[in-house]
């Protein structure tokens, strides 16, 4: 699960600005611990994800001594002083360096802002088909050990298996994400009525129409990079454009992880299914 850090804006020398790159400096709640470095971070302001480059150190090329955190926004123009945003790492691009000239010191921006997008870029979509099973399956192994080492009584059974992967494939409601020619995530988007979601211990807020998503598995060297919320708003696109108006997903109690990003994606709680292997926290998001 990655971890948010967070803090308030406040107002910096506008180095940033004059560089082509205007960033939040951020004043954080508690200590980071983070070397001094350019990272790769996603930002979340407003409730909203964005992408974006993260600066810890001192500004040695520009003489100066006080440790910052500078956060720069891609495609973000608003001003936010005051406010309250969060990061989470995604990765270490480089160490912090003292640069001979200002101009060098753009030029290497320029260059971490470029592999920083790469890296951030979300994966490409495509219908899952047989040909992708033994990719799909080491995904669904890993997310399996990651749950069990988190002592998350979820997937340890051996279910999802190939079976019903295959099902998945063969109804059409297999989906891959792809990056670099590797499959990086796996999701199942079905349209139609649940039958673990007729009876729940609560109420939900519309009626039968609605998508789910189940068996998001994201691979162990793309984690942390926003790929589950991709997945989400893909399949939150996808209904809309269908004219499909509710959108309803569980999870376990202990799914610390997915309890976020449901959250995070504007859901409401609506009670407790009755699932193949036990209860499931219920949500949904009207989407019409």
């Amino acid at each position: 699960m990655s971890f948010w850090h967070t803090g308030t804006v406040i107002h910096g020398y506008g180095n940033g600005q004059k560089f082509g790159f205007p960033t939040a400096n951020l004043l954080p709640d508690s200590p980071v611990g983070l070397e001094k470095g350019v990272y790769a971070v996603r930002v979340r302001v407003d409730g909203k994800c964005h992408k974006g480059m993260l600066y810890v150190g001192t500004r040695p090329t520009l003489k100066l001594d006080t440790l910052t955190f500078e956060i720069h926004i891609f495609n973000f123009r608003r001003k936010i002083y005051h406010e309250r945003i969060a990061f989470s790492i995604v990765a270490k691009i480089r160490d912090e360096k003292r640069f001979q000239s200002t101009e060098e010191l753009v030029r290497a921006i320029e260059a971490d802002s470029a592999a920083i997008r790469g890296l951030l870029r979300a994966p490409e979509h495509a219908l899952a088909k047989t040909s992708h099973l033994q990719s799909i399956m080491t995904i669904i192994g890993q997310a399996k050990a990651r749950m069990g080492a988190q002592h998350i009584d979820q997937w340890q059974d051996g279910y999802p298996n190939e079976e019903s992967i295959i099902t998945d494939i063969n109804k059409k409601q297999g989906h891959v994400f792809v990056k670099d020619h590797q499959v990086v995530a796996y999701a199942a988007i079905v349209h139609g009525k649940d039958p673990y979601y007729e009876n729940i211990d609560g109420q939900w807020l519309t009626n039968d129409n609605y998508i789910t998503v189940h068996r998001i598995a994201i691979h162990n060297d793309f984690l942390h990079r926003g790929y589950a919320d991709h997945i989400i708003r893909y399949a939150e696109k996808y209904a809309k454009k269908q004219g499909i108006p509710s959108f309803r997903i569980d999870t376990h109690h202990d799914n610390l992880f997915m309890r976020n990003l449901i959250r995070n994606n504007g859901f409401t709680y609506c009670g407790i299914v009755q699932v193949r292997d036990g209860e499931r926290l219920a949500y949904e998001k009207p989407l019409l």
